[in-house]
This record gives structure tokens, C-alpha cells and sequence, in this order.
């Protein structure tokens, strides 16, 4: 009768871990939305799975390299629409100047292309984060050295310089930045400019605007002898003609600036149809992945039913047995 209870019992304690790992796997697929607990689950699965997964990785490193490029591409659009105006308002105090009524009121314009150089400085030195956009690989704070005259930590700087005859007021504006274009990778193989350089928004050197537009200031600001001028004061034919000439130049650097303009809006429209792509491809690949890795809760919720009402079942059975007699045996 010792035998016959071990078979029975036997067989029965291996239904039941059976079933109770059963159950258990179940409830962890379930509980993670994992099909794949272990290697052994679906061996010949594991290499696409791991595809899938580090093409996805790749794509979302890719995808988030896009949004910011994107979003410091935006901060420089910003930042050129204000230099572009800028840059037009002076062309128009400019035209201003050269007019008969206007000759008397050089001193006071001059104030005002002054304004319009500090506007500017402000606008080349917008930052995005903590990085400088229009000041090339050498664009945080840290990189940026002042050197006397300058003071501030910023990639351009308006400061006062001993006084000369090419130069009456003294007043240069700094570069401390470079004109090294910055590139991210946007895909394999694939790199694209992001934000813009100093020069290609301000001439050579990323400071020939501001040397024009200085030139401008000294101008109607003072005599051809370097003295202050004083309102009401005229200017001389040679300086009627050195503004004409002034003029002209802003006008060229406003066309190269709207140029620049439309370049960067062209790439910023490039990186959105790619991070458009990416958004497309990561879906699919997602979905590749969860065809592969995931759980169907539907199934793997009817399998642990399936198992529990199996597991029940034993139960009862065992207990039966357990309750057999020597005489249940022998009928």
C-alpha cells in the first residue's frame, strides 16, 4: 500500500509544481508585459529582439539629437529676425542722414545708430541653454577669456579703446568667440550645421557689421578733425559722400543676413522631414519589438485560468487520495 501512495502522491506533487510554476510565469508576464522571462522561453527570438532594441536605442538617440537641434535652431531664427531689423532700421537712419533736413541733426542720430549697435550686440549674443549660438565650438562662458579692455564673459563686447583719428570715439566691439560651424549626427552618415556662424551672419571675422556701423557712429558723431560734433552742427561733402558709402555697405550686410536666414530655415526644414522619418521608424520598429517581446495579457490571462482551475482540480484530488484506506485499495 506504501508504494501505491508514493506513485500517486508522486505524480500529484509534480502536477502541482508544475502548474505552480506555470501559474507563477504566467502572473510575471502579466505583471512585466514581458513574454520572454527567460532564453529559453524563444531562443530562436532572441537575435531580432535585440535588433530591434538597439535600432531603437539608436533611432531615439538620434530623435532627441533632432528636437535639439531643432529647439536652438528656433532661438537663432529668433535671434536673426531681431539682427534683420535691427540692421533695417539702421539702413533707414542711414538714408535719414543724407537727406538736406536731416544734415543739422547728425549729433542726435548718431545716439541712435549707437542704440542700434548695443540692440545688435544683445541679439549676437543670444544663448541657448548655456551655449552662445552665433559664437562657433567656442560658445559657454567658461571658454570665453576677456582680455582689457573687455570685462564680461559674452562672445561679443562693446568696449572703449584709446581714441584715433580712424577711430574718434574709441569704441570696437570683441569677438572672443570662433567661426568653426557646429555639426550634430542626424542619422548614419548623416551630419547637419546646426545654429550659424558669426561671419556668415556679421562679415569677416564675425565682426565687419560692427566695424561698419562704428564707422557710421564716428561719422555723424564727430568732426573730420575728431572733435565732438554738436547739434546743428553741418557735415562736409566727404562726409556726405563716406556715409553713401556706409549706407551701401549695410545695405549688402542686410542681404547677407536674410541669406543666412533663409539657409538656416532651410536645414531646420531638412531636420524636421528627418526627425519625421525617425518618429515613423521608431513606430515601426516598436511594433516589430512588441510583436516579439511582449505579452498577450488576453492569452497569458486565460492560460493562468486555465492553470489555476488545473491547480484546484489536483488539489481536490489529493486530498482524496490522501483519505484512501487499505480497503479502498483492495476493491
Amino acid at each position: 500500500m506504501r508504494i501505491t501512495l508514493q506513485s500517486y502522491t508522486g505524480k500529484l506533487r509534480t502536477t502541482l509544481t508544475d502548474l505552480t510554476a506555470r501559474q507563477a510565469q504566467q502572473q510575471a508576464r502579466i505583471a512585466t508585459g514581458e513574454r520572454l522571462l527567460r532564453l529559453s522561453d524563444a531562443p530562436t527570438d532572441i537575435p531580432n529582439i535585440v535588433s530591434y532594441r538597439s535600432n531603437i536605442a539608436k533611432l531615439e538617440r538620434y530623435s532627441s539629437t533632432l528636437d535639439s537641434a531643432l529647439a536652438e535652431n528656433a532661438t537663432v531664427e529668433s535671434a536673426l529676425v531681431t539682427i534683420g531689423q535691427t540692421m533695417t532700421d539702421t539702413h533707414t537712419l542711414g538714408i535719414d542722414v543724407l537727406q538736406i533736413a536731416n544734415h543739422d541733426k547728425w549729433a542726435v542720430i548718431a545716439q541712435q545708430v549707437l542704440t542700434k549697435i548695443r540692440t545688435l550686440i544683445e541679439a549676437a549674443n543670444t544663448s541657448h541653454g548655456d551655449v552662445f549660438v552665433l559664437s562657433g565650438t567656442k560658445n559657454t562662458a567658461a571658454s570665453l577669456t576677456p582680455s582689457p579692455p573687455e570685462q564680461m564673459s559674452v562672445p561679443f563686447e562693446l568696449v572703449a579703446t584709446t581714441p584715433s583719428p580712424s577711430n574718434p570715439s574709441g569704441l570696437e566691439v570683441r569677438f572672443k568667440g570662433n567661426i568653426e560651424p557646429r555639426y550634430v549626427q542626424t542619422g548614419d552618415g548623416n551630419t547637419e550645421q546646426v545654429a550659424t556662424t558669426a561671419d556668415a551672419v556679421f562679415g569677416t571675422g564675425g565682426t565687419e557689421v560692427f566695424d561698419t556701423l562704428i564707422t557710421l557712429y564716428n561719422t555723424l558723431a564727430f568732426h573730420p578733425d575728431g572733435t565732438p560734433r554738436s547739434e546743428g552742427q553741418l557735415p562736409t561733402a566727404e562726409q556726405l559722400d563716406a556715409v553713401a558709402a556706409l549706407v551701401k555697405r549695410i545695405a549688402d550686410a542686410s542681404g547677407r543676413i536674410q541669406s543666412t536666414t533663409s539657409a538656416l530655415g532651410i536645414r531646420t526644414e531638412r531636420m524636421a522631414a528627418q526627425r519625421e522619418q525617425i518618429d515613423q521608424d521608431l513606430t515601426r520598429q516598436r511594433e516589430f519589438l512588441s510583436r516579439l517581446a511582449d505579452t498577450d495579457v488576453a492569452a497569458a490571462t486565460m492560460q493562468l485560468q486555465r492553470d489555476q482551475i488545473a491547480y484546484e482540480y489536483s488539489l481536490r484530488i489529493g486530498a482524496r487520495i490522501m483519505n484512501l484506506s487499505l480497503f479502498d485499495f483492495l476493491r
